[in-house]
């Protein structure tokens, strides 16, 4: 059977913007990996565009903030190439259980950041 599994994420940048600043590094360390740190540097629209994509994949997965750790949903971002998610910990125990991988995709344009992760099954004969 084909299972297939949809989540979508909108970020204010500006929000994102007055928490990094607020906040400072221990939200950075809560939030993001430390390669995703680097990635983003000091750019807020691509710290909210990975939070919006965290926040789809735990949709997608049907499990939140609470039942996954931030950190263990990671976007792999190479300049260039499509983003992918590298789960571990509880992110990746949930997909394993529901036999889902997740592909993603990225967006942030004037104040807003979104993301859309589908994950789907291996369909046998189909």
């Amino acid at each position: 059977m084909c299972t297939t599994v949809v989540g979508i994420d909108l970020v204010s940048i500006t929000e994102i913007t007055a928490m990094l600043e607020a906040s400072g590094q221990p939200y950075r360390d809560q939030c993001w990996t430390v390669d995703e740190q680097a990635y983003c540097a000091d750019s807020a629209a691509r710290y909210a565009a990975r939070w919006a994509a965290k926040e789809a994949a735990m949709k997608a997965l049907g499990h939140g903030i609470g039942e996954i750790e931030p950190t263990d949903i990671e976007v792999v971002a190479v300049e260039g190439q499509r983003p992918v998610l590298r789960l571990t910990g509880t992110a990746r125990a949930f997909a394993d259980a529901a036999g889902v991988e997740l592909v993603v995709s990225m967006s942030h344009e004037g104040a807003i950041a979104t993301a859309v992760v589908i994950g789907t099954s291996h369909c046998n004969g189909h």
